[in-house]
């Protein structure tokens, strides 16, 4: 547990500078040429692309193994906690993918006023 302690410190505080730096180098810098903003929009857009793809195969998938453990938990009561565990994480890991495709879509399309 120590080593995971450690490994997730480092990783926040490596965030943490590269938001700063991040935000130093934002503020330094305002204006875009009109050929580096069409190609941003254009790789945001192939981003999105590959983004609704695999956001729709994962719910699909997700709904699929979620019905599964549904109908796990109704034949074998024993199981029924694993499969009520197993369901909600499923649905917990499907929560946050779906925040971060809306997230990167109000992203992308903010851009585009």
């Amino acid at each position: 547990m120590e080593v995971f302690y450690r490994l997730c410190v480092s990783v926040s505080i490596g965030i943490i500078g590269g938001f700063l730096v991040g935000g130093i180098k934002l503020s330094l810098r305002k204006e875009y040429t009109e050929r580096q903003i069409q190609k941003s929009r254009r790789v945001m857009n192939k981003i999105s692309a590959v983004l609704k793809y695999s956001t729709l195969l994962l719910l699909v998938l997700g709904f699929i193994w979620c019905v599964y453990y549904l109908v796990l938990g109704a034949m074998d009561r024993g199981q029924a906690d694993y499969a009520n565990n197993m369901s909600e994480n499923i649905v917990a890991v499907l929560t946050v993918i779906s925040i971060i495709f809306a997230f990167f879509e109000f992203l992308r399309h903010t851009g585009d006023k």
